[in-house]
């Protein structure tokens, strides 16, 4: 690539920080479970190499390391202030299997060990079409024959509304040279814009909502996002095109329910239910006027899996997801009405019993135990209990792990909590639990304790350390606190095994 292209976007990013945090779709173990589902044998997890593009400052791939001791890490990315925080947080964290290199992505296509997974996040829509090529030629020339690569990107045609407001904002500030002048007036245009007006349609309503979600957007989204140039959202089937042009093939999305026809009329179903795979994915982004996709690629040579769909779940991990835990605590999660059939039955109990079981993550092989033993005439008539689980991952109300995630099911005496917790409950309220969630915790109480959690005290130690922090007409209320915050860092998954 140019030294202008570079240049321009290593400025871009050294002068507006860009506010990066953990995905979990992005992780290779969830990578790795989703294409196993989908009928590949990708590389194990626990000894990967692994690639981030556009890193940033490690908040994504830092929690990866540490959670993956035995795999090895590269970061990569065009900004050098970027880089330089990715070191410094891997240098005090102590965390020895992962490198930052400040370059160009079309630097790392040629020499060194293929990479198992290859992670995109952020990348392929903000930066120029040579960048775009660069990084599909990347994968081309470096992506395990069975490997995955993971790739994030706005799509049409949910983003032609967002398109119109950012270009009225663009227009709004293309003559204002200082970042933050430029934000404050997109803020203050949007907002003006968005009031409604007496004459409003519902198209013009729709396109006020996008300028009123602008105006609150924080600095880092709006900046490198909405302000962004480039910003080039593009149709699946142009995405679907541009990997076949580098021998890559779409695997799947990472958020399997994105892949579902779920919530759509049943005569929008049953239209596409007569299409083939790709074309299906096109039309299911003009049903559901989809905007942004995170998407799974591998290489269009990949080698099919010889295990059958069943025994791939069969083999793996579970636990009730953190959306089906927030619903359960909210009453929410399960109608009264009694299941029609075995399956459905099934199916409830499994899913009431990982939520009573939350946060622990437990074998498929014991989840189908456990159900012959507390209701044996569903667990006989109904589909085996992997299948149910591999459908409630599609659905997802349950997490599915090829690889379980070290995290504690219940508070010991000395707790401990993840070396990544501790280094971030000192500097920020964002948080990442060891599903690589991203959390954020306001209460600087729970912070600091969080910080303490190193295994050495126990909880009489902590009500102490909290009691030291607290008014004199609370200290008294320092032991129920305690175990209250240790619950919740359990629940959340803050607390290692």
């Amino acid at each position: 690539m140019s030294d202008d292209v570079n240049r321009d976007l290593a400025h871009k990013y050294d002068t507006v920080a860009y506010a990066a945090q953990a995905n979990a779709q992005s992780h290779p173990t969830h990578l790795a479970t989703v294409a196993t589902l989908l009928g590949l044998s990708p590389p194990p997890v626990a000894s990967a190499r692994v690639l981030e593009v556009g890193c940033s400052d490690g908040a994504n791939l830092l929690p990866m390391a540490a959670s993956l001791p035995g795999a090895r890490f590269t970061g990569c990315d065009i900004a050098s202030q970027a880089i330089a925080a990715g070191k410094r947080g891997a240098s005090e964290l102590g965390i020895d299997n992962v490198e930052f290199v400040q370059a160009d992505l079309s630097t790392m296509r040629d020499g060194g060990e293929p990479f198992d997974y290859i992670i995109a996040h952020g990348v392929y829509s903000w930066v120029p079409a040579t960048v775009r090529d660069a990084l599909l030629a990347l994968a081309q020339a470096r992506l395990h024959r069975d490997g995955i690569m993971f790739v994030s990107f706005n799509v049409y045609p949910g983003c032609h509304v967002r398109q119109a407001a950012w270009e009225m904002l663009r227009y709004h500030v293309g003559s204002i040279p200082d970042p933050r002048a430029r934000l404050d007036q997109a803020r203050a245009f949007a907002g003006l814009i968005a009031e409604p007006s007496v004459a409003q349609t519902e198209v013009d309503g729709l396109l006020r909502h996008e300028l009123a979600k602008l105006a609150t957007q924080t600095d880092s989204a709006l900046f490198h996002d909405d302000l962004g140039v480039p910003n080039d959202p593009v149709y699946f089937h142009q995405f679907a095109a541009h990997l076949a042009r580098y021998d890559l093939a779409y695997l799947g999305e990472a958020k399997l329910s994105m892949m579902t026809a779920a919530g759509l009329t049943p005569r929008v179903q049953q239209f596409l239910s007569t299409m083939d795979r790709l074309t299906r994915e096109q039309y299911l982004d003009f049903a559901r006027l989809r905007r942004f996709r995170q998407s799974l690629v591998c290489r269009a040579d990949a080698t099919p899996s010889s295990i059958t769909p069943l025994d791939r779940a069969a083999a793996m991990y579970a636990a009730a997801s953190t959306s089906l835990v927030r619903a359960a605590v909210e009453g929410k999660a399960f109608a009264d009405a009694v299941a029609p059939d075995p399956s459905a039955r099934a199916m409830r109990r499994l899913l009431q019993w990982l939520v009573e079981e939350a946060p622990r993550i437990v074998p498929a092989e014991e989840a189908t135990r456990w159900l012959a033993q507390s209701a044996p005439d569903d667990a006989a008539a109904s589909r085996p209990v992997p299948a149910l689980l591999a459908e409630a991952m599609y659905v997802g109300t349950v997490d599915l792990y090829t690889h379980a995630p070290p995290l504690a099911a219940a508070v010991s005496e000395r707790p401990v909590a993840s070396p990544i917790v501790r280094w971030q409950a000192v500097r920020q309220p964002n948080l990442t639990n060891l599903r690589h969630e991203p959390l954020r915790l306001d209460d600087p109480h729970a912070l600091a304790m969080l910080a303490l959690l190193d295994g050495t005290r126990t909880h009489h130690d902590l009500a102490i350390a909290l009691a030291r922090r607290l008014p004199d007409a609370e200290k008294g209320q320092a032991g129920e606190r305690i175990a209250t915050y240790l619950s919740q860092f359990v629940l959340h998954g803050l607390i290692a095994a």
